[in-house]
């Protein structure tokens, strides 16, 4: 899931927290109220790259604050540089998606500047050419396709997310150039799938809603062999996106399929603010976990705040709305011992470490739980590919080779060989889980020790305990 968006107080998408085209728009367009300002121009990396920077737009090569290229200042006439391989990036840095795209830009930048710091790309500089695609619109798209296609001449488009349907016909349907997206999209992947003619030159490279559902329900059966669970019971409520939907479905199909009974599984809209109907249902049923998809801050801000007044003995899982700043600051304490995916996060190692401190030098921030991981894979993966073909206008041999060649990324090993062309959720490709344990601080799954939440008291009873023999 790429990317969950990041910031603001109504969430409502993901990664990729991620819709189809035709559902996504309009939501998203309530989707974040931006907290972040443009910290980055666009094609500067930030304003803190290396200087190696080779980002353009609008046909001026600068490492300082260029100017946003948009449909209405696209030169018509500019000089393409025909040695300069170019990336080509539809990025929404304008607008409510702009902390999103910012956080999209800076990986890929980092991405360009190593490899140009290396000597480059097949004996040739590589350069980062960036459209604001804004309000993610079908014209926005097809004038990015414009630019970056058509007049550019860039020989791959890379983007976390960029409109959920018009992106897949603009760069996938519309070109045999190679096309990474980490839209999280089932849509998407059905597209490949079912016209691999059509859009054989898609990948996707994060997983989509249905894995992260049935992630959720792993992580809440996480403590099966240290706790005797009160009973097998699971609610699970969800917002009225098609991505809550297709998350709320895989989570109850992975609980049943465990022998696990569902006993809430309710939709929900986003426009509740009474959630006395919901919680009485939840005191009626005390189920052990509670799973959500409800990708509003203020919404499930004000769900945990009645839930906390009388909790049940329930795992409460609250997506990846756990690891945002603005959640943890509306709930405080509230929010401990509560759990939640995460979109990217690169888990300690010398090579992730080593990489890690390389962005807070470029960046002069720690990596946020977000898209920089993903973007720079991305980057990556595709100049592997056309290191090995040796030539990065062989567009079809590319994306062979993308298809037939897994790559070691910092987020896991992405394997494309299935008819989807997308990654696909597993131990060569974990989907990250976080617990927040209090001060800004979350714990990681496969890294830190989980403990049950306070607010469950009795505490569960551990393994071989009996309830004369709890506590002595």
């Amino acid at each position: 899931m790429q990317s969950p968006l990041r910031g603001g107080t109504d969430v409502r998408t993901r990664p990729g927290t991620i819709q189809d085209a035709a559902s996504a728009l309009a939501p998203l367009a309530l989707a974040i109220a931006v907290v972040l300002v443009a910290m980055f121009a666009l094609g500067c990396g930030g304003g803190a790259a290396p200087s190696s920077t080779t980002a353009t737009t609008a046909g001026v090569t600068t490492t300082e604050e260029p100017t946003t290229t948009t449909e209405a200042d696209v030169p018509t006439t500019e000089q393409v540089d025909a040695n300069t391989i170019r990336i080509g990036a539809p990025l929404p840095l304008s607008g409510v998606y702009a902390g999103d795209g910012q956080d999209m830009q800076t990986g890929l930048q980092m991405a360009v500047d190593e490899i140009n710091d290396a000597g480059g790309l097949l004996g040739r500089p590589v350069e980062l050419r960036v459209y604001d695609i804004e309000d993610l619109s079908s014209d926005s798209l097809d004038a990015a396709k414009a630019y970056l296609l058509d007049q550019m001449k860039c020989d791959v488009i890379i983007e976390g997310y960029g409109g959920y349907g018009p992106d897949y016909e603009a760069f996938g349907a519309g070109s045999d150039v190679p096309f990474l997206h980490a839209s999280g999209s089932s849509a998407a992947a059905a597209l490949v799938k079912s016209d691999p003619g059509k859009y054989g030159n898609m990948f996707q490279v994060s997983p989509v809603e249905a894995d992260y559902g049935t992630r959720a329900f792993q992580a809440a059966v996480q403590f099966e062999d240290t706790y005797v669970y009160p009973n097998k019971k699971v609610a699970i409520f969800y917002g009225d996106q098609d991505w809550d939907q297709k998350y709320a479905a895989a989570a109850a199909a992975a609980a049943e399929k465990a022998g696990w009974q569902v006993v809430l599984n309710e939709q929900v809209s986003y426009d509740t603010t009474d959630w006395s109907p919901l919680l009485a249902k939840i005191q009626t049923e005390q189920p052990a976990a509670i799973l959500t998809s409800f990708l509003s801050v203020d919404g499930m801000a004000s769900f945990v705040e009645k839930f906390m007044e009388k909790p049940t003995p329930s795992l409460l899982d609250i997506s990846y709305l756990v690891t945002l700043p603005e959640m943890q600051d509306a709930l405080g304490d509230k929010l401990k011992g509560l759990t939640g995916y995460v979109s990217a996060y690169v888990p300690p190692s010398t090579e992730g470490d080593a990489w890690k401190q390389r962005y807070k030098d470029a960046y002069g921030e720690d990596v946020p739980l977000t898209s920089p991981p993903s973007a720079y894979d991305s980057v990556m993966l595709w100049a592997a590919a056309a290191k090995a073909v040796g030539d990065s206008t062989k567009y079809a041999d590319i994306a062979e080779y993308i298809k037939n060649n897994p790559y070691k990324g910092l987020l896991g090993t992405y394997d494309f060989n299935n008819p989807e062309q997308m990654v696909k959720a597993g131990p060569a490709f974990p989907i990250a889980y976080a617990q927040y344990k209090g001060d800004g601080k979350l714990a990681f799954s496969g890294v830190d020790a989980f403990a049950l939440p306070g607010y469950i008291q009795p505490a569960w009873l551990k393994i071989g305990e009996t309830t004369t023999t709890a506590g002595q």
